[in-house]
């Protein structure tokens, strides 16, 4: 590969972000980023096409080609073989069952081989850890709330998928209760107004009531839920970095996060806000290709 510069794509439940990623120094070369934005519920050949559009477009103008490509993607998918299994999740139903690396590098003019893909959780955890120092031996928690529920676990460098989404919890799984359109349902239940985003109710949230109350009972339920899941297993984090989209409204809900952390006894388990945004997946993808 030219001078250690691969392409890595973060692919989410609204969006594509896709940048050059020099190896050598960790570090994305910011004039090939290229952002748009996905609607996952269109036909499987139009949400291809435009991955692939976006990936031309990092590439082009450039000297260096789209492929090694590496792509941070949610799950769950089988990410050795490039198949998605996404379904009943409100986003890429189209993708079901189809071999999405076959189909992407048709589109991209190359050759299978030349595409590996990443759960979106764990490239994000791997590209966060590769810049927070001092994490190397810690057992480190990676989630991403945004969409959906991302998980990822790094213990003493060894980075592994989580399955957090799927928890049973309350009356259906966690990844209901912390994630983007849970706010949006209560919001609405609470108000009978509708809200777009999570970014438009943490506008409201000094001072609208409703909205500062459920940044508050997200903490909380997020707390509830790491309790749940890691409390009888014995394997409790000892740091937890919380990106994506729901993560850009840190100071609404993670002091009460903490704060019931604390009351459980938890009082050493800290919680980080990523520090890389987006460009933590982009590495971690592109990490695939590091030898």
């Amino acid at each position: 590969m030219t001078n250690h510069i691969v392409t890595g794509a973060d692919i989410g439940g609204t969006h594509i972000t896709v940048c050059k990623v020099d190896l050598q120094n960790n570090k994305v070369l910011e004039s090939t980023r290229y952002r748009c934005v996905i609607d996952a519920m269109q036909d499987a050949d139009t949400i291809i096409n435009t991955w692939a559009h976006a990936i031309r477009k990092s590439a082009d103008p450039g000297p260096y080609p789209v492929a090694p490509l590496g792509i941070a993607i949610p799950g769950p998918f089988n990410y050795d073989q490039g198949i998605s299994l996404i379904t009943g999740l409100h986003k890429y139903e189209s993708l079901y069952g189809l071999n999405i690396k076959n189909r992407l590098a048709a589109a991209l003019e190359t050759v299978p081989g030349q595409i590996r893909f990443m759960n979106d959780a764990a490239a994000f955890l791997l590209g966060e850890c590769s810049f927070v120092r001092g994490l190397e031996n810690e057992n480190v928690l990676g989630l991403t709330l945004g969409t959906g529920l991302g998980s990822a676990v790094c213990n003493r460098g060894e980075v592994q998928e989580g399955d957090l989404w799927r928890m049973p919890y309350g009356d259906t799984r966690a990844e209901d209760y912390l994630s983007s359109r849970w706010f949006i349902k209560e919001y609405a239940s609470l108000t009978g107004l509708t809200i777009g985003s999570v970014k438009e109710l943490a506008k409201l949230a000094a001072c609208d009531k409703v909205a500062g109350h459920l940044f508050r009972t997200f903490g909380s339920t997020l707390a509830d839920v790491l309790m749940s899941r890691y409390r009888s297993a014995g394997d409790f984090p000892s740091s937890i970095i919380i990106g994506g989209n729901i993560a850009l409204a840190w100071e609404l809900f993670a002091s009460h996060c903490q704060r019931a952390l604390q009351n459980e006894g938890y009082s050493d388990v800290r919680l980080l806000p990523a520090k890389l945004g987006e460009d933590a997946a982009l590495i971690g993808g592109a990490f695939l290709w590091k030898t």
